[in-house]
């Protein structure tokens, strides 16, 4: 008898069952990107979530890509695209 539930382990990486890939960041917890609508969605640690939109395929590789996510959102992110909160 199953609960229903799934539990995947949370290394960076690997999605997690509510469909945000975790980092490894002082401050953000998770991202999930949609190349169809290209939107980033990043979730903090401390539960905000915030879209990024018209954010690229390219854009997203590079921001999946560098040494550090919350460095690369602060200086590339952050002051060039909209963002909304959403929670």
């Amino acid at each position: 008898m199953g609960s229903g539930f799934h539990f995947q382990e949370n290394i960076v990486g690997t999605p997690k069952f509510d469909g945000f890939t975790p980092i490894n960041s002082g401050h953000l917890d998770g991202v999930k990107y949609s190349t169809l609508d290209r939107k980033l969605t990043i979730r903090y640690q401390n539960g905000y979530v915030y879209e990024v939109h018209n954010f690229s395929p390219e854009d997203n590789r590079a921001f999946m890509d560098a040494s550090s996510q919350g460095e690369h959102y602060h200086r590339f992110i952050k002051d060039n695209y909209h963002i909304e909160r959403l929670r």
